[in-house]
């Protein structure tokens, strides 16, 4: 059997608990739009959740989507690397000029290279939260390493 790529929906995602069953680091995501799955036989064994940059990046045009969670069962090669590909064509397809994506830096990037990711350097980490934006403490908030869309 074949890896196959299939749209899927972040209410499901959330509802069955994916994301936060599989996702290796943070299990919570806001704000996604939109979901696309990779099933092996009909068993989903990873989902990618696409959505808006966080308003900390205000400067940003509307043109812009960010992948905010791609997370896949143990065992499926390359699933990770279709979902990065299938999330920024179908971003590109709907428009959108720019899209990124954010790793540990104790994470190597191999999906996101074999996806056409670039690396675009390293955040400094920290707090999300501002006095006029409170936000409760991350569970993980260690400096991130950036990858661009080509």
């Amino acid at each position: 059997m074949k890896l196959r790529l299939r749209p899927w929906t972040v209410k499901r995602a959330h509802a069955l608990r994916f994301v936060a069953d599989v996702h290796r680091r943070l299990p919570k995501v806001q704000g996604a739009m939109w979901c696309v799955s990779v099933r092996y036989g009909e068993e989903i064994v990873g989902v990618a959740l696409v959505g808006w940059p966080s308003q900390e990046q205000t400067s940003m045009e509307m043109d812009h989507l960010r992948v905010l969670r791609c997370a896949v069962k143990d065992g499926h090669k390359n699933a990770c690397s279709m979902l990065y590909g299938a999330a920024w064509r179908a971003a590109r397809a709907m428009g959108v000029e720019s899209m990124d994506t954010f790793t540990e830096l104790d994470e190597p990037g191999t999906s996101l290279r074999a996806a056409g990711g670039v690396q675009d350097g390293v955040t400094a980490g920290g707090e999300y939260d501002r006095p006029r934006r409170r936000r409760k403490p991350p569970r993980r908030a260690p400096p991130k390493r950036r990858w661009w869309a080509p």
